[in-house]
């Protein structure tokens, strides 16, 4: 048995296996960049009450809810980008799978999922400027 041979009865098997190891290998590393930002969290409270400084009320928050980054929020600015980003996007699938295979109907539904979060970007982007 050659290795061409045996790599054509475990490709069927690997293939599948590598590709449900790849979200599980995605979680452990976003766990071990939590746990570190934690520790660095818990570290900076420890030299700032070893030197007597106050804590802040963020970091004691930060800790209690799990929160290492700072929540993040959503600018008007970036709603109207991300609203154009994607009506970008949906525009040019249909126009890209239009120019593929036009006897098809396929290009209208890809392409109309951006086109309509775009849409909604747009909306709470002008629904949130007209408050301000």
């Amino acid at each position: 048995m050659d290795f061409g041979t045996t790599l054509k009865h475990i490709a069927p098997f690997a293939i599948p296996l590598l590709a449900l190891c790849i979200p599980i290998v995605a979680l452990l590393i976003a766990g071990i960049v939590r746990i570190k930002g934690q520790r660095q969290l818990h570290e900076t409270i420890r030299h700032m009450a070893e030197k007597g400084l106050p804590v802040p009320e963020e970091l004691i928050n930060a800790v209690v809810s799990g929160n290492v980054s700072p929540p993040k929020t959503w600018s008007p600015t970036s709603q109207l980008r991300s609203g154009i980003v994607n009506i970008s996007i949906g525009i040019g699938l249909m126009i890209l799978l239009l120019a593929v295979e036009p006897s098809e109907m396929l290009w209208w539904g890809v392409g109309a999922f951006p086109l309509i979060i775009g849409i909604g970007f747009l909306v709470i982007w002008k629904i949130e400027s007209k408050k301000s």
